[in-house]
């Protein structure tokens, strides 16, 4: 009965372990979705030729990272999370869209998104592109978007994921100093939101509403809102998103069921990638 049931597993051997993932799917899911160059420092900003310098960059010790991942996360190498790698961070998207197709998750699940950059279409024309056109699919549509500088890239599958309805909350956390400074500076408050949030995703275009809330809007109407123009009238909302910024010394969260790891490699250098397998001992691949 086990293997006819789960027959798209495979063998008998294999039941188990589908059965297994399924089952995280009775539940909210939620996801521990890292970028390397969390643990890297300073966070670089556009594009790069070639992996940045090690000498101008400060990366974590293996000791820091496994300090972050066992008493700021909760996580195990003795229970290890079923995961993804993925040498770019828009392979999260995939990754998720694949665990949804499988049933191993449903659509509604939590993100806390560890990375030096917010991933929500800052710094590209994607968010327009989204409110626009993306937004005028309908939703059981919207899971094959073009791929591009100014389409789902890297720096933007989140707000995608979130216009799938995919996302039910996100907090985005972000590194706060040189990390050989880290363990002197835990303490320490270090106030103000990043830098690389898009304030036209936000409910009421204002960063302290707390909610991303994405608006399907008519070219005409994105201009305005570029312009800061006469109120728009969109022509549906997206339900709202909760967003949380914290910054990474006061963070604290437990109770992950998946986890992503992201190499982006032109954005940390070649030193960091000591780190994966470091990282790696608290996931397997699991989709």
């Amino acid at each position: 009965m086990l293997a006819g049931k789960y027959r798209t597993c495979g063998d008998l051997r294999k039941s188990w372990r589908c059965f297994r993932f399924r089952r995280y799917a009775q539940f909210m899911a939620k996801v521990l979705d890292i970028d390397l160059d969390f643990f890297s420092w300073p966070a670089i900003r556009g594009p790069v030729e070639g992996r940045p310098p090690d000498d101008e960059y400060v990366c974590a010790t293996t000791e820091q990272v496994r300090d972050f991942l066992e008493n700021q996360c909760g996580l195990s190498p003795h229970n290890k999370l079923p995961g993804h790698f993925c040498e770019r961070h828009d392979g999260a998207f995939d990754a998720w869209k694949q665990w949804l197709s499988n049933s191993i998750i449903e659509a509604g699940f939590e993100v806390r998104h560890i990375d030096a950059h917010s991933d929500v279409s800052y710094g590209d024309a994607s968010w327009a592109y989204i409110l626009t056109e993306h937004l005028a699919l309908p939703l059981e549509h919207r899971g094959t978007p073009e791929r591009g500088v100014d389409r789902l890239n890297e720096g933007s599958y989140l707000t995608f994921a979130i216009a799938n309805r995919w996302i039910s909350r996100l907090t985005y956390v972000s590194p706060v100093c040189p990390w050989n400074e880290y363990d002197q500076r835990r303490t320490e408050r270090f106030d103000g939101r990043p830098g690389d949030l898009n304030i036209f995703l936000f409910k009421n275009q204002d960063f302290e509403s707390g909610f991303i809330e994405l608006l399907h809007l008519t070219k005409e109407d994105k201009g305005k809102l570029m312009h800061g123009a006469a109120p728009v009238s969109p022509i549906s909302v997206e339900p709202s998103v909760p967003i949380e910024m914290i910054p990474a010394n006061e963070f604290s969260s437990t109770g992950y069921t998946h986890m992503i790891l992201a190499h982006s490699e032109e954005y940390c250098p070649e030193t960091a990638d000591t780190l994966i397998p470091v990282i790696h001992d608290y996931f397997y691949e699991g989709a």
